[in-house]
């Protein structure tokens, strides 16, 4: 008689051997950045937001690049070292500048408050001059009305998330300036 033909057993899904894609590599260590940040250990965090900033860049990533060194531009300014941090500061302004993304210049205005606030006047004194040069008049920060309420932090990442320093989507949704992804807002 006639057999019926043997069914070979169901596959089994491929488990991934090796390295993480890039793009995973890089998340996994943004949120580790981003959880050294909040946690106070600005000495861990920011080689690691200077190398992320250092790839964006690599990578033809300017606005995800000038987000990351004003992040580590923060850290180095915890760590004392505000000389480093404003000329983190100044690489952010240039690489926004240089895609003609003059309305993110203003996200710079947190760092010169952040340098007040730590006694470094003369440095928050300079940088404020040159952010303002560099953005054509004196830079305003404007909080986006009409728009939900952002989560404080990326839900992806873990980045602290602010109305005016991110790229809206559309009235509910807003792009995380740091990992990219879109965040729902509340």
């Amino acid at each position: 008689m006639f057999r019926r033909p043997r069914r070979p057993p169901p596959m089994r899904p491929r488990v991934r051997r090796g390295p993480l894609p890039r793009r995973d590599a890089a998340l996994r260590m943004l949120r580790r950045a981003n959880r050294l940040m909040e946690s106070g250990q600005y000495a861990q965090a920011y080689p690691l937001f200077k190398r992320l900033a250092e790839g964006a860049v690599r990578h033809g990533m300017p606005v995800r690049a000038a987000n990351l060194y004003l992040r580590s531009a923060h850290a180095r300014l915890e760590m004392g070292g505000a000389q480093d941090a404003v000329a983190m500061a100044r690489q952010a302004m240039h690489l926004l500048m240089g895609v003609g993304q003059t309305e993110k210049v203003r996200m710079v205005q947190v760092l010169v408050d952040a340098l007040e606030e730590k006694g470094y006047h003369d440095e928050a004194v300079n940088l404020r001059a040159e952010l303002n040069a560099l953005a054509g008049g004196e830079v305003v920060t404007q909080v986006a009305r009409g728009r939900g309420t952002l989560p404080t932090s990326c839900p992806s990442c873990g980045g602290p998330l602010r109305a005016d320093e991110v790229t809206w989507i559309d009235d509910h949704s807003a792009e995380c300036p740091y990992c990219g992804s879109a965040v729902r807002a509340e």
